[in-house]
Order: structure tokens, then C-alpha cells, then sequence
């Protein structure tokens, strides 16, 4: 059944209107007469024709439209350009009860939760460090309780970016590893991987993120380092420069999830903040926490060092999203904060055993 509305000519005045109402009234009366009282063809026709033209004057006074069904689903993207390293907002606006949201970045789940309405959802994307430039799209499907299921894609565009070299020269020792270091810090990296492929589907942090101390910018996110005419991996977050022993702050709240001595990074702190979003703080001289610790936005975790495979003092603060290496001063900007926490079980990624 379709549902009519009438709408009101706002831009005619109402000396016009009353205009056309008389000219409509007139000209129906004056058709009336013409039928009842004429019997030659040419009158008929006439008659007809003043008919049609009453009828489409009193449609013009008074259109019926008919209301189109509200869209179910809409998701977008803020931004819609966006470049390696960024952290993009993803908004899905519902018209009814959500049973299940089901949106993945290629392979990777991007977790969504209802915001201060359960009319709003949110998630995060992470856009990798060494993503490449092209279009890209976030594609799933959104269950409802009344049992629909609605399709949803968002298209957005990564654009190049280039990041620094550094070419620097240190110590053989710094360059190549015996196999006994090999061996560790190859367990050590599938130990962090099997985190980061870890999401815990609720917000654990309440309001914009804090960076862990406050200091000096010395190598920034993505800078390319070439290490004795060697390429190595871009650096994957920011190195902030302080004296040994000064307080590092959670950048948020969230869960101890691993504070152990590292091969590379030496004495490290990863703290799950929920949405498959992660902090990590290397080279620390101390660490005042340990796995499963719950912490608070700014409570200090642990003290500035040079611990690890580094030649002084400092604080390597970087963030992962849903396993991408993202700039962690991403994390400052002030609409990361606008959505409550809700409770949820943890879960794996699919294929992650």
C-alpha cells in the first residue's frame, strides 16, 4: 500500500491561490453545464478539454508524493583521501535493531559498536605503513533482528606519500645477528604478530589519547632508514627523546597484554585498548606492570631507558589497528573519544587459529 502526502505550494502567494482555486471552480462549472445542456461533438470535446485543464490546475495546487521506505543501512568514511599510516573513521548509521556487522578491509574484520545511539555504530580503519596508493573499499553486510540483511560498501582513495631516508652508520653488532639472537627474536616477532591478530571487539578507552611523555620529536612515523648501506624496515612509529628513568603514561586506557625484555625493542609494554587497536612502549628502563593488569588514561606504566638493540635513551611509542602500522599521533585527534564502550566477548579474526 503506498502512503500519500500532500504538500503545500510554500513559494505561491495566497492571492495567487485563491486565483487558481476560482479558475479551477469556474471552469469545472462552466464544463458541468457544457455536458448537461450541449449535444454537439465540438461543445463535448470543449467541455473535455476545460476538464483536463481543472484537474491539472488542482494538481499543481495540491501534489501528492508518495514517501520512499527510509534506507536501512548507510556506512561511510571520514576521511574518503586518506594516506599510508592514517586512522579513518568508519560510520554506520542503522534504521532498526542490529543483529550483526560484518565489514572487513580486504582480509581484516573492522569491529563496530554502537555509539551514544543504537542508531550509530563506529569503527576504526587502519591504513598500513607501506599501503599502496589505489582505491580501495570497505565492503559487508549488516544483519537486523527482524531478520533482513543489507549489503554495505564505502569506496575510499589512499594517495601517495613519501617519508624521509636516513642513512647512518653503527656498530657490525647492531646489523648482523648470531643464530641464538636470531632464533629469539624471530619467537618474539610471532609472539607480538599473534596479538596483533587478536581484536577485543569493545572500546576499553574513554577520551582522546595522551602521547606517553611529553618531549622532542626525533625520528618520526615511516622514516626510511638505510643502516650501513642496508635497507631495513620503515619505522613504524615515533621515537620521542627523554633522560633515562622518566615516567611513561598509558596513552589511554586499556589491558596490559604483554610488558617483557625483547630482543629488539628491549623492555616493552603492549597495552590492548579494544577495536583491534594497540600501543607499544620500547626501550624502557623499568616497567611497572604486567600482563593482565587493567590501567587508567595516564597512569605510568613505565620509566624511559635504552634498553634493546638502541644506542640511547628514549621512547619508541607506536600503534597498531587491526595489524596495521599506523602513525600513533593519529590517536591525539579529538574524534577518536566520541564513542562509549559496550561489552563484548573477545574473538579471533577468521583463519586466525
Amino acid at each position: 500500500m503506498r502512503h500519500l502526502r500532500c504538500t503545500s505550494p510554500g513559494h505561491v502567494s495566497r492571492d495567487e491561490l485563491k486565483h487558481r482555486l476560482k479558475s479551477c471552480r469556474i471552469s469545472l462549472v462552466v464544463t458541468s453545464k457544457l455536458f448537461r445542456f450541449s449535444s454537439y461533438p465540438a461543445a463535448c470535446l470543449f467541455a473535455l478539454l476545460l476538464l483536463f485543464v481543472s484537474l491539472g490546475l488542482t494538481q499543481a495546487l495540491f501534489p501528492q508524493t508518495v514517501s520512499k521506505p527510509a534506507v536501512p543501512a548507510r556506512l561511510s568514511l571520514q576521511p574518503l583521501k586518506t594516506f599510508p599510516g592514517d586512522v579513518l573513521r568508519a560510520d554506520l548509521k542503522v534504521a532498526k535493531g542490529v543483529e550483526a556487522v560484518n565489514v572487513f578491509f580486504d582480509s581484516q574484520r573492522i569491529a563496530f559498536q554502537p555509539g551514544a545511539s543504537a542508531r550509530e555504530w563506529l569503527g576504526l580503519v587502519g591504513i598500513d605503513l607501506e599501503a599502496k596508493p589505489g582505491r580501495y573499499s570497505l565492503k559487508g553486510t549488516v544483519g537486523f533482528t527482524d531478520g533482513q540483511k543489507v549489503e554495505l560498501e564505502q569506496a575510499f582513495q589512499v594517495l601517495p606519500k613519501s617519508f624521509p631516508v636516513q642513512r647512518i652508520q653503527v656498530e657490525e653488532k647492531y646489523v648482523t645477528l648470531d643464530p641464538k639472537a636470531e632464533k629469539r627474536a624471530e619467537e618474539e616477532s610471532k609472539k607480538l604478530k599473534a596479538i596483533w591478530e587478536t581484536s577485543t571487539p569493545q572500546k576499553l578507552w574513554q577520551g582522546r589519547f595522551l602521547t606517553p611523555i611529553v618531549s622532542q620529536l626525533t625520528s618520526g612515523f615511516g622514516r626510511r632508514r638505510i643502516v650501513n648501506n642496508q635497507p631495513r624496515s620503515p619505522h613504524s612509529g615515533v621515537d620521542l627523546k627523554a633522560n633515562t628513568g622518566t615516567p611513561i603514561k598509558a596513552a589511554n586506557a586499556g589491558k596490559v597484554v604483554l610488558a617483557e625484555d625483547l630482543y629488539f625493542s628491549g623492555n616493552t609494554v603492549v597495552l590492548d585498548h579494544g577495536f583491534g587497536l594497540y600501543t607499544f612502549y620500547a626501550h624502557c628502563s623499568s616497567m611497572s606492570v604486567k600482563p593482565g593488569d587493567t590501567v587508567t588514561r595516564g597512569q605510568v606504566i613505565a620509566e624511559v631507558g635504552a634498553t634493546g638493540r638502541v644506542t640511547g635513551p628514549h621512547l619508541h611509542w607506536a600503534c597498531r589497528v587491526n595489524e596495521a602500522r599506523v602513525n600513533p599521533l593519529e590517536l591525539t585527534k579529538s574524534w577518536i573519544a566520541e564513542a562509549p564502550p559496550v561489552t563484548r566477548q573477545i574473538q579471533r579474526r577468521p583463519g586466525v587459529k
